[in-house]
């Protein structure tokens, strides 16, 4: 039943008084035997409360601490394939694709200017050919000419020694003339051999170009869209797991209500407990006294109760709305998912072999090319080399026409020396001069051939961009870093699905967990009910209670460890009467150690 304040009996008749007294004195007795076992029974049902949320919060805990572990785990994976296709390797990889492909699309220019050098080169060896035989014929006739000059001379010993030096010279030239014979001998069989190389070569570019290096410029492109996607949907995926992360990381901290829950019902229990021994203790307090502080200190723990119920349940709601928000962002993890099925059109699997088989296809060309462009880069050294020979054999052919020239001019002036009897040396000397002229317009002849040769062995040479290329090996490397990047991106994602899943179970059990209204809220607002059926605060405490009920509410608020709890307590405090001191505050909130931010 509940109690009324009665500060002294109504009537002032003796008689009448005492027997009221002993009525009233009846009353809070039986009052007090019906409300002891009621109190009894309330702290049952709170710790039965208590013990079943704490048990609820504590799993709901120990589940969003796992998700919180599954989530990390996998932003760590998606940075590393982040990482991964940010690398310059990848780059290089689609440059190299992008390169070869090139490099076979002009290969078939660069064939034709090859098959034209070779053309002239074949016409200049000819033609050298041709003009060093007529230097070898114009040095025998010379020859003749030195043995004209020794018959002619009748044994003049200046003649004879100018007719020797004269077979010195020729000797020289010949010797020269052999060296630049055999150079261009040899580079004349290596033609041949080249125009076959050549004809295959044309003969493979017809096959595959352009069809195969634009499918490989194609794959290059698809390549680097491919690496850009992978790229982007990888940074997408971080985003979600680390949105994820950080509502899994509020709601962990958001399950404290729970624990503070637990404490504060505990706490109401364990008021409870200590009114009853505060009543069953011997006291020299009245009756009525006694009823004033049980109803005043079972109001405060009404009030407790409530205050609780209400704060639990709003924090619940907030908690249960915000973890099924997350629900939402742990199914995008699934849609963002990369395809590991190499079935499907868009697979990691079909792209790489789609990849390979670019490679493939390519990698005879390549082998052929390279063959090709190794005879082709011999052949280039050999008429460099012959190139710069003939500059030096060129020199002595200029060098053998002065001489001769030189012989002319000697053998002129000592055949008008001798007068009359050098007439036969100065025919000789004019066919010597002839010889001259005729080496000076071969050696002019020689030089353009020269020329021609030069050029051509310059064009088989090619630019830096012609240097030959391991196209087989170059698409390798970037076949690597790409299957490289697709594994590194397929272990990050090979969990994914079940990740994403095993969060999502988990975010659905902790939801059903603290969405607990049924089973902690209705059953705490029938112990908050009861409470306030069984107290009654009283706004002005006599004065002779007041320093029990200050000892009882100290003994209560002495287990506070929330300052929610200390607010709600402050306005249950007892009132002094005018005379008495001011009741102390006896909370400090400086030592609100356990002061949480829900409340």
């Amino acid at each position: 039943m509940t109690t009324i304040c009665f500060p002294e009996p109504v009537s002032d008749d003796p008689a009448t008084t005492g027997l009221e007294d002993a009525l009233f004195l009846a009353t809070i007795s039986e009052d007090s035997l019906e409300a002891a076992p009621a109190r009894m029974e309330l702290r049952d049902a709170l710790a039965t409360v208590a013990s079943g949320l704490d048990a609820r919060f504590v799993a709901a805990g120990t589940a969003l601490a796992r998700a919180y572990e599954i989530v990390e785990a996998l932003i760590g994976a998606l940075e590393s394939v982040t990482n991964a296709f940010e690398r310059d390797a990848a780059e290089a990889a689609v440059d190299n694709m992008r390169g070869t492909a090139d490099r076979l699309m002009r290969l078939p220019v660069i064939q034709s200017s090859r098959r034209k050098a070779l053309i002239s080169i074949e016409q200049a060896s000819a033609a050298l050919s041709g003009q060093i035989d007529q230097v070898n014929r114009t040095l025998s006739f010379l020859r003749i000419c030195g043995l004209n000059i020794k018959v002619a001379a009748a044994g003049s010993g200046d003649f004879s020694g100018f007719a020797d030096m004269m077979f010195a010279k020729i000797d020289l030239g010949e010797e020269e003339m052999a060296s630049i014979s055999r150079e261009i001998g040899w580079l004349a069989e290596a033609v041949p051999g080249m125009f076959e190389v050549e004809d295959q070569l044309a003969a493979e570019c017809a096959l595959v170009v352009p069809q195969v290096p634009c499918k490989l410029a194609d794959d290059a492109l698809a390549l680097q869209d491919h690496q850009v996607d992978l790229a982007e949907r990888a940074v997408q995926i971080s985003d979600v797991a680390r949105r994820i992360r950080s509502q899994v990381g509020t709601a962990l901290g958001a399950l404290q209500v729970g624990d503070i829950t637990r404490q504060r019902l505990e706490h109401v229990a364990d008021g409870l407990l200590d009114l009853d021994t505060f009543l069953e203790a011997p006291s020299d307090l009245t009756p009525d006294v006694l009823e004033i502080i049980a109803g005043h200190a079972t109001a405060l723990l009404a009030a407790q109760a409530a205050d609780t119920l209400d704060i639990f349940r709003n924090e619940a709601r907030l908690l249960t709305s915000s973890l099924r928000g997350i629900g939402p962002n742990a199914a995008a993890l699934l849609e963002l998912r990369v395809s590991e099925n190499a079935d499907e059109p868009d697979g990691e699997g079909v792209f790489l072999q789609m990849l390979e088989t670019s490679v493939a296809e390519v990698a005879s060309v390549t082998e052929r090319l390279r063959e090709a462009d190794a005879r082709s880069n011999r052949l280039s050294n050999v008429a460099s080399t012959t190139a710069r020979n003939l500059a030096k054999r060129l020199a002595t052919v200029h060098r053998i026409t002065s001489d001769v020239q030189q012989m002319a001019w000697n053998t002129d002036l000592r055949c008008y020396r001798m007068g009359t009897e050098g007439r036969g040396l100065a025919v000789v000397a004019a066919e010597i001069r002839g010889f001259a002229a005729t080496l000076a317009t071969i050696a002019s002849a020689i030089a353009q051939s020269f020329d021609g040769l030069t050029a051509a062995a310059a064009t088989i040479g090619g630019t830096e961009e012609d240097e030959p290329v391991d196209a087989g090996q170059a698409l390798k490397e970037s076949l690597d870093c790409i299957r490289d990047g697709g594994q590194r991106m397929r272990r990050g994602l090979s969990e994914l699905d079940h990740g994403a899943s095993a969060v999502a179970e988990i975010l659905q059990e902790t939801t059903d967990r603290i969405d607990c209204e049924a089973e902690v809220g209705d059953p705490l607002l029938e112990i908050a009910d009861r409470l306030a059926v069984l107290g009654q605060e009283c706004a002005d405490v006599p004065e002779e209670a007041v320093a029990a009920l200050g000892d009882l509410l100290g003994t209560i608020a002495a287990r506070y460890t929330m300052a929610r709890e200390r607010e709600v307590h402050r306005a249950f405090m007892p009132n002094a009467s005018e005379d008495a001191a001011p009741t102390v505050d006896m909370f400090d909130d400086d030592d609100d150690d356990f002061d949480d931010g829900l409340f």
